[in-house]
């Protein structure tokens, strides 16, 4: 979506528009309602790497890190797609959108958002 002025123009310096990441785990939810507010987080992988799914898997970023929360391990790590890391969605053009990176929970989200009448954007076969 559109970057606000009061986001921290570092957050996605190339591009003014900002990812924001709807968690479907409990310990995320919960961590997130605390804060009350959002939180500035990246995934626990190099880009184009596949998705960790418990800190075990990612012991090499550990000294990068300021804080590491073990939450538990995501998916059942039997699945394939728990290794697709998130879906990303376009949503900056109002009424539609676009699928900026399939993940594993494509059809579920894609399902949603033609529920609440969006269309797909030109060029989109989603």
């Amino acid at each position: 979506m559109e970057r606000s002025e009061e986001l921290n123009k570092d957050l996605n310096p190339f591009t003014p528009l900002v990812g924001i990441r709807i968690p479907d785990h409990a310990f995320m939810q919960d961590l997130a309602q605390m804060f009350g507010g959002p939180l500035a987080l990246t995934s626990a992988n190099l880009s184009s790497q596949s998705s960790s799914l418990n800190v075990e898997e990612f012991q090499d970023l550990w000294p990068h890190l300021s804080l590491i929360i073990d939450g538990g391990p995501i998916g059942d790590g039997q699945s394939p797609e728990c290794r697709l890391g998130s879906t990303v969605v376009d949503l900056s053009v109002p009424g539609k959108f676009g699928i900026i990176r399939p993940g594993c929970a494509l059809e579920s989200t894609s399902a949603i958002l033609r529920e609440y009448g969006l269309l797909p954007s030109h060029g989109s076969c989603w």
